[in-house]
């Protein structure tokens, strides 16, 4: 098993290591991060993202891809995101997606704290990502961050109804919060 060197790695340093890696890991800040496994609820909210997006998207310039693909964030850290949305060049034999516009992520216990902060800073470095989805997974509740006239990622909408809908601009997509959840047995209350 490889070693993790406690010195700050550079991109160049990292991806080389990565490669030889049996395990996916992200760079933040300089130090190598093991990825962690998935519940099947995080699992089936990924595919139902991915799944929506691909119809959607089919004819356009861009693609869905899945948490395979990693993002070199602006901050020069490594990001692989449960979904995102690329509308840059196709590069077969890249690990990296080409010019993300949208990024997905499902939170859990363990990550939360993570994504809504360490990974909303990533993200917002990098100006090609117009949109960070945030998606809970014990309730319907979505975070839509967009980037404004600032040149920032700012909260445009949280979602908590499962007829709520959010329009994502680029890629030109619209998706509902029910899809999101189908299959994980929510519904709504009874009026």
């Amino acid at each position: 098993m490889s070693e993790v060197r406690l010195a700050h790695w550079s991109l160049e340093e990292f991806l080389a290591w990565e490669e030889r890696q049996p395990a996916k890991y992200e760079l933040v800040d300089g130090q190598p991060r093991l990825m962690t496994g998935v519940s099947p609820g995080h699992s089936l909210i990924v595919t139902n993202i991915a799944v929506a997006l691909r119809g959607r998207l089919r004819g356009s310039p861009c693609r869905p891809h899945g948490p395979e693909l990693r993002v070199i964030a602006g901050t020069g850290n490594v990001r692989y995101p449960d979904v995102g949305v690329d509308c840059g060049p196709f590069e077969r034999e890249s690990h990296n997606a080409s010019l993300s516009v949208a990024v997905f992520e499902v939170l859990s216990r363990t990550t939360a704290w993570t994504d809504l902060h360490h990974k909303l800073r990533d993200y917002d470095a990098t100006p090609s990502i117009r949109h960070y989805v945030i998606v809970a997974q014990d309730e319907p509740r979505v975070e839509v961050w967009t980037r404004g006239a600032t040149g920032s990622l700012g909260l445009a909408a949280t979602l908590t109804t499962l007829d709520a809908h959010m329009t994502l601009d680029p890629p030109g997509v619209t998706l509902a919060v029910a899809e999101l959840y189908d299959g994980l047995g929510f519904a709504e209350p009874s009026a």
